[in-house]
């Protein structure tokens, strides 16, 4: 019983070795014989250029979560670095990073990664951003608008997360 794991192995080995003696191994030296072909990636869809003159474009790995990924497009849109950590946490919270989460229950309803209230329709259809509730859907938009009411919160309140209910 002790020898059966070592007598196949050695079984395995044999076989394998055998078959390549037969067949002949490649030689280190020789170029391959085929290729594997990749498809190709491209990053250009995730890159946004910057709305503003202080923040740098920066790269949006599309192997990484959804949370991250929405918060690297949040950066190029404006948002400040500093704030990414927290723009994560909160965009888990409110959507689970699912650009199309509504809320239904809410009264005036929630929308988007970052489940903007209903409540500020107007306030963001004045400034351009949205001309009804369903284009919070979309995640750019969403984050324009989160940055927006960010903002507001900032300059009223010298806080800007208060919308989302974080704490300083």
């Amino acid at each position: 019983m002790n020898y059966f794991a070592e007598k196949l192995i050695g079984l395995v080995l044999c076989t394998i070795f055998g078959f390549t003696a037969l067949t002949g191994a490649p030689s280190a030296s020789e170029e391959p014989s085929g290729t594997i072909a990749l498809a190709p990636i491209s990053v250009q869809p995730y890159l946004i250029e910057p709305t503003t003159t202080t923040s740098s474009t920066i790269y949006i790995d599309p192997y990484s979560s959804a949370c991250e990924q929405f918060s690297a497009l949040a950066i190029n849109l404006g948002w400040d670095p500093d704030q990414r950590t927290v723009l994560e946490s909160v965009m888990f919270r409110e959507s689970r990073c699912i650009p199309s989460s509504v809320n239904p229950n809410d009264p005036k309803g929630s929308y988007g990664l970052m489940q903007v209230n209903g409540f500020w329709l107007e306030y963001l259809s004045e400034r351009g951003i949205i001309t009804e509730l369903s284009d919070l859907l979309q995640a750019q938009t969403n984050l324009i608008a989160a940055l927006e009411i960010y903002n507001y919160g900032m300059d009223r309140y010298g806080y800007g997360w208060g919308p989302w209910s974080a704490t300083k």
